[in-house]
């Protein structure tokens, strides 16, 4: 009867050391649940994009471009598939160890009074202290809503390449169309020259110097065509297209020119920027680290129950003759390397110092890099204003004004080169302020993680 008594108090242990140690677990199923949903939804869509056919439209804008290099970029995919993984671990991680079962052969019986002993089946459970499951799956939650956040910043990161490829693209497609209008126009003035010289109102100088300025645009036409390889190239590596797709070059982007405030884009970094908030979770990834490394200093227990096959006895009439006994056990760990265990929580508390220095180190470095961003949009935006409201105006004027002037004899063709030239840089500085405005709007967009306004009233 004690022996019984005892069985049935090691199994109440048992089933309340399971109960106790799996709860933590099962409180956590819900965000696991969530996440494995999302990954599989999206593993359903990059799987999708694969049998997809590949290629864009000739008429692709911006979004197309965005949307593409979403589904097909692999260096995004690897991001989402990291994070993945993570997310599957979390699902056995906080599992409790497998059970293991052990099988005994007595080649020489053991003789008891009610038979020999032929064999001996064992099956043992370990429980480690309570909350140690809760840890190990804390540190896989947080690990995993860490990767989440390097594939949100992964995205960012290769929304902007797109966004800056696509408007290098743009401006160059600007400067070819500059640059022939300005080589037209500049064969009209060398036409004027040479008619000019032909009835002696003006020297064989002027022919040279405008054929001369000719050959300068035409070299720099040469350059900047020959640029549309390179560029091209670069776009279609980041958005992942194959070598052989042609790019038209586009005509037209849309810009917002929005004053933004900047103690409102830098909390917003703050609050938003997924390479921080990817550190947030690695703190508390090591706050459960160190959960787990005190947890780990304390013991841990094991359940068994086993069973004996015992043959008859001698004397079959024998009371209890045959009869096979079942056995229960529990045992416990005994942590007494006292150093072992100490060393294995400095471990997590230095780990845990180090995450939370890596933190303020990034926010010291993202809030410089927000103030030269925001520096480069305002005068990007400056600039923007004052090329297309005043001074390529004011060097049409010039150019049309000396052009007036040179008909009627009054100025230098000189002076006509020169004014053309600075109409030349002002249009072509106008497209490049226009250019770093979107690519600078594009990365504030990448370091604050969320979308300008699109209007000043926004």
């Amino acid at each position: 009867m004690r022996t019984r008594g005892v069985g049935r108090g090691f199994g109440r242990v048992a089933l309340v050391l399971l109960a106790v140690l799996v709860l933590p677990a099962r409180a956590r199923a819900q965000d696991q649940d969530r996440a494995r949903h999302l990954s599989d939804s999206l593993a359903t869509v990059y799987d999708r994009a694969t049998t997809e056919a590949v290629g864009l439209a000739p008429t692709a804008q911006l979004e197309d471009y965005l949307a593409y290099a979403a589904k097909q970029s692999p260096a995004l995919q690897a991001a989402f598939y990291q994070w993945k993984s993570l997310v599957e671990r979390s699902g056995y991680t906080g599992a409790l160890p497998d059970p293991w079962i052990s099988y005994t052969y007595f080649i020489e019986n053991v003789e008891t009074r009610v038979g020999p002993q032929n064999q001996r089946f064992m099956l043992r459970q370990s429980f480690p202290w309570f909350g140690t499951l809760g840890a190990r799956t804390d540190i896989t939650l947080e690990t995993a809503n860490a990767a989440y956040q390097t594939f949100q910043s992964q995205t960012l990161k290769l929304f902007y390449q797109v966004k800056s490829a696509y408007y290098e693209y743009y401006y160059l497609g600007r400067d070819i169309a500059i640059t022939r209008e300005n080589l037209e126009l500049l064969k009209f003035w060398e036409s004027v020259a040479r008619a000019k010289y032909r009835v002696g109102l003006k020297q064989h100088p002027d022919v040279i110097k405008a054929q001369v300025e000719l050959g300068k645009l035409e070299d720099r036409l040469l350059t900047v065509e020959e640029m549309v390889r390179p560029v091209a190239a670069r776009l279609r590596a980041v958005v992942n297209l194959p070598d052989t797709t042609h790019l038209p070059l586009p005509t037209e982007i849309e810009i917002e020119e929005v004053t933004v405030d900047r103690d409102s884009v830098v909390a917003q970094v703050f609050a938003n920027n997924p390479d921080l908030k990817s550190l947030l979770h690695l703190i508390d990834r090591e706050k459960a680290a160190k959960r787990l490394a005190t947890k780990l200093s304390l013991p841990s227990f094991f359940v068994g129950v086993d069973y004996v096959q015992t043959g008859e006895a001698v004397n079959p009439t024998l009371k209890d003759s045959g009869k096979d006994p079942w056995m229960a056990s529990a045992g416990i760990s005994l942590p007494i390397w006292f150093g072992a265990n100490k060393a294995r929580t400095q471990e997590a508390e230095a780990q845990y110092r180090r995450a939370r220095n890596n933190y303020v180190d990034a926010q010291n470095r993202l809030r410089a890099l927000t103030e030269k961003i925001l520096f480069e949009y305002e005068d990007a935006l400056r600039k923007t204003r004052l090329y297309r409201d005043g001074l390529v105006p004011k060097a049409e004027q010039s150019l049309n004004a000396n052009y007036t002037a040179y008909q009627a004899g009054e100025t230098d063709f000189l002076d006509l080169l020169d004014a053309q030239r600075q109409l030349l840089d002002f249009q072509l500085q106008f497209e490049r302020s226009r250019s770093n405005l979107a690519i600078s709007r594009a990365e504030i967009e990448l370091v604050a993680g969320i979308a300008l306004p699109t209007s000043e009233n926004e």
